[in-house]
């Protein structure tokens, strides 16, 4: 019961991170001259190269940190603050400027295959998308590592039928129902943010874990 606990918090912490609802807008505008099954190839793309890029900063995030000398309970408190920010940004209904900025967007539209760059990295998996499972996994043991990996794999399965049906999910929802949904995810990655502070701060400062 623990494991699945587990597994259901860690992947609403990713799915909500990496937010592929709030990303049908700019999926639809970087493939509006592609056909539904050109629109398919890319989605496909773009979340196996997430995936990837994720999977990478599970297995290998810890070393990674630690090559800088940066304790994951430091990282924890930082990676929550970056998460908390955009969490408001997403209360707020607000593009994010962690994902990408308006000229990055407005030149890759310019090129040929947009799977990758920027819808795989950094739209899907981003900063925030980053330091989450590197939160999630730093640290942790070989099973939990595992969890994390499957809640990402399951995570990005879910973006890809979304992305299928982007057009569809698009027209029911409208605009008013996406910036709802968005911000309803927002709430739920602020208080995930939150946890990831206050835990990394009982890693820096152990007296504040004897504190009732």
């Amino acid at each position: 019961m623990l494991e699945i606990n587990f597994l259901l918090k860690t992947f609403v912490a990713i799915f909500v991170i990496v937010d592929p609802i709030g990303g049908i807008p700019l999926f639809l505008s970087l493939t509006a001259e592609e056909t539904e099954e050109e629109r398919r190839k890319t989605a496909l793309k773009a979340a196996l190269a997430a995936f990837t890029v994720l999977a990478v900063f599970i297995l290998f995030g810890e070393k990674i940190l630690a090559f800088f000398q940066i304790s994951m309970g430091s990282f924890r408190v930082a990676g929550g603050a970056l998460l908390f920010l955009i969490a408001l940004e997403m209360l707020q209904a607000k593009p994010r400027s962690t994902k990408s900025t308006p000229p990055e967007e407005a030149e890759s539209r310019t090129r040929e295959d947009v799977g990758l760059v920027p819808l795989g990295v950094p739209i899907l998996a981003g900063p925030g998308a980053i330091t989450t499972v590197i939160v999630l996994s730093g640290g942790e043991p070989w099973p939990v590592k595992l969890t994390v990996l499957s809640a990402s794999a399951l995570t990005f399965f879910l973006t890809v039928l979304i992305f299928f049906q982007a057009s569809r999910v698009s027209r029911v929802l409208g605009r008013t129902g996406a910036n709802l949904l968005v911000r309803i995810m927002g709430l739920l990655l602020s208080v995930i943010a939150v946890e990831y502070m206050v835990e990394g701060l009982k890693e820096v400062f152990p007296i504040l874990g004897g504190v009732p």
